[in-house]
């Protein structure tokens, strides 16, 4: 089937090549922003007569050829910008060149800071794998796309429900997701909002210029310094949320003369104490562009290094319990007091420097050639508390909680009131980590005699590395016949750096590099040496600043090929592509495990995988307004090197029978665009196939921590879309959106058992997901705004729906041998099957927020704007978007003790004021 596929793209590809179309009329222009005079890129405008539409490029220029002669309406409805319309009359074979289009900005909020669009604190709470939050820096010319990333970021709204994996990141042309995770990590950009504003946008896995595309859509932010207009500005922020202040400053010289740009910026964020307990933020950004152009413009070489090293202490998850205890939804288990001070257990160090290298030639305005290559080593490390032969130290440890403490026959009811009321009166001894404690264990003096000063407590750091390069050619060449064609070539090369060190000893003075896992399973005969980390130094000393635990490399190369083809006619147009890819990643250990001392050390498997990707769509036009389209795609892809290793810390095992999955996506779309109402209605479906997941999690019968890993994952994405924006007059537009989805496993996936102390090992049994709902998003969603703009003022009140959220499955509850005795006729029999299958939905929640703004352009290009946001204003209470059910299947405490994140509460605000001179 796909050999016919493929015959039948290219035999369309030459055939469409072969055409020739009678010369006719052509009009150019160029779009700018009103005031600044800063070319837009990525803006869509519309021939409504002709039924044409086109993008504008890096310098803000587009083009329509092979146009039928006259009466004209040149419309651009532009995210971010006011409606614009331009009548014009086209003579028979002429060339129009336009006056410079200028779009006047809605001052507006900027949900980048407001929502936390490219702060850390929607990418996880546990490490940098845990990126769960589809974001996106350049605003779509899509309705729907433009408001629900940034409205409904607080409920962890991915769009279609899909993996950030699917969203594609590139900058000035070149593709930044990293390989590793295959996610861009906005917070390499951070508090450099002046210079990533700019840009062009594919949505969903349609046909673009610079990108085969992807099912979650793709942008690309535009960071060459001759896009920027020549000035300074600067930006001073405040907010109540993760960080309280934010400034930037940037500067542009413009295009000289000589063919020279510059852009500079310097930018920060700051918080010694956040809105929630115990977190902080310490950040500094800076970029620095470069451009060179000659020839007249034709040729043009950028160079753009940027970074945003960050120091924050992070909020964590917990059980429910201790929410109710504390009556604080935001209750953050990872801080304590540290003689007298606050001090956080998980402190994050970010720091991601890149640059970028590409060239454009524009061999002519029909056609151009652009490469690029990208080089950026990011290093990322996350601390957190570690302990041996001793208690658990964190405060909410479920054993510690009263409800447990009530199941041991040796607590009295007079000590389980004392701990109740000592956690419900904010007892910091009780409800912290007692960092003083901690110290005073390690340094007394009966156990130091007794094991030599070895670190009962420590703090440790877990460092995630990446040294990535990237180099990619695109060709793009418009014909006269209305058919385009874009193809592209691009290799990959990374390395992630994966290790362990010693971050602080609590005034310790070394620990010895053993699993503490592993130290319980004394009854094995082999037990000395399945105990220590690394058997080339058995019984190894460590201190501050070391290497413990685990240390290796996992390698990943690739390279692709692909093209699009677009053809348009008046009324109707088609596009169809292809892509090719290989893809190989391997793993090199540094340290030989005792419990895995054959598949820890040294290089191992080489992974391979060859893929390919078919997709193609077309648009009929009733009239100029009024259109029908249909996008289908078909495709496969390598598993995700972070997925596919059982546990990557200590082997070399991966997924049983490791193959690509297939991702079939389809949708049908209604778009419409009148003078008073536009807006589109979508129905999608995409299935997922032979995908790999992996959970890892603590088994209390085992003692130790459990990787499950489910191999042949199938899941199916089906919903509706619908968006509109009326504008009943020049001031006044009101938005409506809704998304109805729903997002479930289609079928059982094969689980894997292995656990980090090598007890279990391949223990496969059957998971029955089927029909459990997909976590982590709402699968219902609406949006109802409306904004009045007059006078370069602007309101905003917005109301904000989530509904059809559910925790994530647990595969331990699920697996086939707890559903091996249950009898449908017994009536406690059946109520724990309903226990063990029930899926906890959560509560449905609702957001309001209101936003006033003053843009006000002054002589010479300057400009001030100041916006005031307030969010959740109307609804004070929590908004729980999501967690994980309880493993353990004990009847007496069922999923009270499963932990859930918690996002948001309270009064958010933000205000922006930016002054460009």
């Amino acid at each position: 089937m796909c050999r016919k596929l493929l015959i039948i793209i290219f035999f369309l590809f030459w055939r469409s090549m072969l055409l020739i179309a009678q010369e006719k009329a052509q009009v150019s222009g160029v779009v700018l922003e009103a005031g600044t005079q800063t070319p837009l890129v990525g803006i869509q405008i519309d021939l409504t007569n002709n039924q044409q539409s086109t993008i504008s490029n890096e310098n803000g220029q587009f083009l329509f050829v092979n146009l039928e002669a006259g009466l004209e309406q040149l419309s651009i409805r532009a995210a971010g910008y006011r409606p614009f319309q331009l009548e014009l009359i086209i003579q028979e074979g002429d060339t129009l060149r336009l006056d410079p289009i200028e779009l006047v900005l809605e001052p507006k909020v900027d949900y980048q800071m407001l929502l936390g669009v490219i702060d850390e604190d929607i990418l996880g709470d546990a490490d940098i794998s845990n990126q769960e939050v589809q974001s996106s820096v350049i605003l779509s010319n899509d309705i729907y796309l433009n408001k629900v990333g940034f409205k409904l970021s607080p409920f962890r709204y991915r769009v279609r429900g899909y993996d950030p994996i699917y969203e594609q990141t590139f900058i000035n042309g070149v593709l930044a997701n990293d390989q590793y995770r295959r996610v861009f990590n906005y917070a390499s950009i951070g508090a450099l909002n002046d210079l990533t504003r700019n840009g062009d946008v594919v949505n969903y896995n349609n046909s673009g210029t610079f990108t085969f595309g992807s099912i979650g859509g793709s942008e690309n932010i535009n960071m060459r310094a001759g896009s920027y207009a020549p000035g300074a500005r600067v930006t001073l922020s405040y907010t109540n949320r993760n960080y309280y202040a934010r400034s930037i400053l940037s500067y542009a010289t413009g295009m000289s003369d000589r063919g020279w740009a510059f852009v500079g910026a310097l930018g920060g964020r700051f918080s010694d104490r956040g809105y929630i307990e115990g977190t902080s933020y310490e950040n500094v950004s800076y970029a620095l562009s470069v451009e060179r152009q000659w020839a007249e413009g034709r040729h043009s070489i950028s160079l753009v290094t940027y970074g945003s090293p960050v120091v924050r202490g992070q909020q964590g998850s917990s059980f429910q319990e201790a929410y109710d205890l504390t009556k604080n939804n935001l209750y953050n288990p990872n801080w304590g007091y540290q003689n007298g001070k606050v001090r956080n257990s998980r402190i994050v160090k970010a720091f991601d420097p890149t640059a970028i290298l590409s060239h454009v030639w524009r061999v002519n305005e029909r056609t151009s050639l652009s490469s690029g290559a990208m080089v950026h080593y990011g290093r990322y490390s996350n601390s957190a508390l570690n302990w041996y032969d001793a208690m658990d130290p964190r405060p909410d440890y479920y054993r510690k909680l009263p409800s447990f403490q009530l199941q041991d026959s040796s607590r009295t009811s007079l000590d389980i009131s004392g701990l109740t009321n000592r956690w419900i009166s904010g007892d910091s001894k009780i409800t912290q980590i007692d960092w003083d404690d901690l110290y005073a264990q390690n340094r007394n003096p009966e156990h130091r005699r007794k094991y030599a000063g070895e670190a009962l407590y420590m703090v440790e750091r877990r460092h995630f590395d990446l040294l990535e390069g990237t180099m990619n050619v695109n060709f793009h060449k418009l014909y006269d016949n209305n058919m385009s064609i874009t193809a592209g070539v691009e290799a990959r090369k990374s390395t992630s750096f994966q290790y362990k060190t010693v971050n602080d000893l609590l005034g310790a003075d070394f620990v010895t590099d053993y699993d503490k896992f592993a130290e319980r399973e004394k009854e094995f005969a082999d037990f000395e040496t399945r105990k220590q980390n690394d058997l080339l130094f058995p019984d190894r000393k460590v201190y501050v600043g070391d290497i413990f635990g685990y240390d290796f490399e996992i390698g990943i190369q690739s390279a692709s090929i692909w093209f699009n083809n677009q053809h348009k006619t008046k009324s109707f147009d088609f596009y169809y592509g292809s892509k090719f890819s290989y893809v190989d990643f391997r793993r090199s250990g540094k340290m030989k495990n005792g419990r895995f001392p054959n598949s820890s050390y040294g290089k191992g498997t080489k992974h391979q995988f060859f893929d390919f990707a078919l997709k193609g769509g077309m648009n009929y036009k009733f009239s100029g307004r009024h259109f029908l389209s249909m996008n289908v795609g078909l495709l496969t892809e390598a598993p995700v090197p972070d997925r596919a290793y059982i546990m990557s810390r200590s082997t070399d095992q991966t997924a049983l029978n490791l193959k690509s999955a297939r991702v079939f996506q389809s949708d049908l779309n209604y778009i419409f665009s009148t003078p008073k109402i536009a807006g589109r209605i979508s129905l999608f479906q995409t299935n997922f196939n032979d995908q790999v997941e992996r959970m890892q999690y603590y088994h209390d019968s085992e003692r130790t921590f459990v990787f499950h890993q489910l191999s042949g994952v199938s899941k199916v994405h089906r919903g509706l879309e619908a968006a509109a924006t009326l504008t009943p007059d020049r001031h006044w537009s009101i938005d409506a959106i809704l998304n109805l989805g729903e997002y479930y496993y289609s079928a059982n996936p094969m689980g894997t058992m292995n656990s980090e102390n090598g007890k279990l090992v391949n223990v496969q049994e059957k998971v029955y997901l089927k029909h459990v709902y997909v976590s982590g998003t709402p699968q219902f969603a609406g949006i109802l705004a409306a904004r009045y703009f007059y006078d370069f003022w602007f309101f905003e009140l917005s109301g904000n729906y989530a509904g059809r959220m559910y925790l994530s499955a647990a595969p331990l509850r699920r697996i086939a041998s707890n559903y091996a005795n249950i009898n449908p006729n017994d009536t406690q029999s059946y109520n724990a099957y309903l226990q063990l299958s029930a899926q906890e939905r959560l509560t449905d929640a609702i957001t309001f927020d209101a936003s006033i703004g003053k843009l006000l352009y002054l002589k010479n290009r300057k400009s001030l704007s100041v916006n005031f946001s307030i969010v959740n204003f109307l609804n004070d209470k929590k908004i729980r978007t999501g967690g994980f059910e309880q493993g353990r299947l004990s009847t007496k405490w069922p999923n009270q003790f499963a932990p859930r994140y918690f996002y948001m509460q309270g009064l958010n605000v933000f205000l922006n004021t930016s002054y460009r001179f």
